[in-house]
């Protein structure tokens, strides 16, 4: 088999091995198997033959208290909600700001690790956002992490414009979470942190970036996921707006494979032809380790019916173009 370069555009870390057991509670999975921290992840690239990964800084699900009490608030009316979720972002806002910050310096010390800052509108208003992102890309951000379901905001709400605007500027992307939430894998691992409020509202839902897409026609928008759920509403904006562009994490459902959202998903014979649709130039390789497996999604992308060029495009070439690494 060819010897394809590979760079991984979506995974996630944790400070130390102590605070990754207790983020992904993976039953079964001994220390020695944890490779998602400074650390031990260098050895983990080498062995595996990865010349570089992105990673997607977000507060470790033990400390997420805040954000899903947040998220059943926000089913309450507002005049009810208002003062209590001013209260939560305030608290997520400096867990968040406190991992910006060691993210970023993971990623001067490890130039093979690429930081993508989180960012929310847990911030405030549009000035203490964009004050946020221009702190985080003086301490060297590569690009915005956001997970709109997880937060419980619209990525087309205005106060984050303005950081819209100034990652263009830069030409820097953002990434965006845009399957549904909580996810059946969530559920399964970690039952009770989810009770969601009924209605549930799917802020991450693809079609809502459509906003954001049109207003910033130069902004690189990664949509996460492209196998999760409304992947058709992918290849919708795809067919509409050439700034949008697709990860794999999570993969694609096969015989071998339960997705981790099974309801809607892309099934792997058909991602060859949805993946030429979008247009290979626009697709790139991400897994969403550690909480899923790298190798077995990076499997699927070899045994496709895919040419060697294709392979190429998506398992690194594309990322070096999309995110300027």
């Amino acid at each position: 088999m060819k010897d394809y370069e590979i760079i991984d555009a979506h995974i996630h870390l944790t400070q130390s091995l102590e605070e990754e057991a207790n983020y992904w509670t993976v039953p079964g999975r001994r220390d020695e198997d944890r490779w998602a921290n400074p650390e031990r992840v260098i050895t983990y690239m080498d062995k595996s033959g990865i010349a570089k990964m992105a990673f997607m800084i977000l507060i470790p699900r033990q400390y997420r208290a805040p954000i899903f009490e947040k998220a059943r608030l926000m089913a309450l009316p507002e005049a009810q909600r208002r003062e209590k979720v001013k209260k939560l972002s305030e608290e997520i806002a400096a867990l968040q700001k406190k991992y910006n910050e060691w993210g970023c310096g993971v990623g001067r010390s490890q130039p093979r690790l690429v930081p993508f800052i989180g960012m929310s509108t847990d911030f405030g208003d549009a000035k203490a956002i964009l004050q946020e992102f221009e702190l985080r890309v003086k301490q060297g951000a590569k690009g915005i992490k956001m997970h709109p379901g997880m937060y419980s905001f619209y990525p087309g709400d205005e106060a984050l414009f303005p950081m819209y605007e100034k990652c263009q500027e830069l030409g820097l992307p953002v990434l965006a979470d845009s399957g549904p939430w909580p996810h059946s894998h969530e559920l399964v691992l970690f039952p009770l942190w989810f009770k969601m409020p009924e209605p549930h509202t799917e802020y991450a839902e693809p079609l809502n970036f459509a906003l954001v897409l049109k207003a910033f026609p130069r902004l690189k928008v990664v949509l996460a996921h492209l196998g999760s759920a409304w992947w058709d509403e992918r290849v919708e904006l795809a067919q509409k707006y050439a700034n949008v562009y697709f990860d794999t994490s999570q993969g694609f459902s096969a015989p071998d494979r339960i997705p981790v959202v099974p309801h809607r998903s892309l099934a792997e014979e058909d991602a060859v032809r949805v993946i030429r649709k979008i247009g290979v130039k626009r697709v790139m390789f991400g897994s969403d380790f550690p909480a899923i497996s790298q190798q077995a999604q990076l499997e699927q992308i070899l045994r496709m019916h895919l040419t060697d060029e294709e392979k190429q495009a998506i398992l690194a070439d594309n990322v070096k173009r999309i995110y300027g690494i």
